[in-house]
């Protein structure tokens, strides 16, 4: 009687049906990991706001990302961390001229041909994905053991562009965080607080609209204007005692009179006192809001 080895009639497919699922899970893990990265960067590349609200505004930016398909996601970095580069300055954005505005943003710039090369791939991707997601049984017949191989080996080249990508994209995050860490470096710095807290940039100019010596002539104007004109000697000693850091020499100016008249904010009005004393100043903002000097 003649014995058949029980190799020799063992049905391969199952194990094979094994491996194809243990091969797909990688992809998909990968892909999960690759999504949280995607959301983060997306989530923490822009944040704009008044200072009160950024932290609120960054935990709805992430809350809306976790929302977010890989897609929309990759068109999001395409077009807010991704950028190409530009011959003018970017014109700047709209912001509310009465009150404190904060905006940050994150980019990696890219040549033309490179920026195209990397939309293309990310839109590869996100193809890919939907692929193994929604078609990945109807393109390999798995209860057939050709079926089997041809999706091992279409699951192995999946992974391989997955995990370029994601290698890629962790580069990408990487020097996210480390411009964040710069950023905040700087924040501690007395540049950036002569920057952002008195309105001085690096080079001494001033911006006088946002600067704070200019925010202190306007309180003390709501203060003290009579008739809509405010005296500046009053203004003058209210700030000194309400504000003594505001002072015209932070500002590279000798007088208070100079701070008006660099800043282009204000009007200014002279008046001769009747009893031959000495001649009172008075100011006001000019009509039509902010001036730029």
């Amino acid at each position: 009687m003649d014995e058949t080895h029980p190799s020799a009639t063992e049905d391969p497919v199952p194990d094979l049906q094994r491996t194809v699922q243990r091969k797909l899970g990688r992809c998909m893990l990968q892909l999960q990991q690759y999504e949280r990265l995607l959301k983060a960067m997306v989530a923490h590349s822009e944040l704009s706001g008044p200072p009160e609200r950024l932290l609120a505004i960054r935990d709805e930016k992430v809350a809306c990302a976790h929302k977010k398909t890989l897609g929309t996601l990759a068109g999001m970095l395409t077009e807010s961390y991704l950028k190409l580069p530009e011959p003018t300055e970017e014109p700047e954005q709209d912001e509310p001229a009465d009150r404190e505005w904060v905006s940050i943003r994150f980019q990696m710039e890219l040549p033309e041909d490179r920026y195209a090369e990397t939309k293309a791939a990310l839109k590869e991707l996100v193809d890919l994905r939907n692929e193994l997601v929604h078609h990945f049984l109807q393109r390999f017949d798995l209860w057939d053991a050709d079926g089997c191989v041809a999706a091992e080996t279409y699951l192995d080249e999946s992974y391989e562009t997955i995990d370029g990508h994601y290698l890629a994209l962790r580069e990408w995050a990487k020097s996210m965080e480390e411009a964040r860490t710069r950023m905040a470096e700087y924040m501690q710095t007395k540049e950036f607080e002569d920057a952002f807290l008195w309105g001085v940039s690096p080079d001494s100019t001033v911006h006088w609209p946002s600067s704070e010596i200019t925010a202190c002539l306007r309180e003390a104007e709501n203060q003290f204007a009579e008739v809509g004109w405010a005296p500046l000697f009053e203004a003058i000693r209210w700030i000194a005692k309400t504000y003594p850091e505001q002072t015209p020499k932070r500002y590279g100016c000798g007088s208070w009179r100079h701070v008006i008249h660099e800043s282009q904010q204000f009007e200014i009005r002279k008046q001769s006192q009747a009893d031959g004393g000495p001649t009172m100043i008075w100011y006001r903002s000019r009509s039509g809001g902010n001036l730029c000097s």
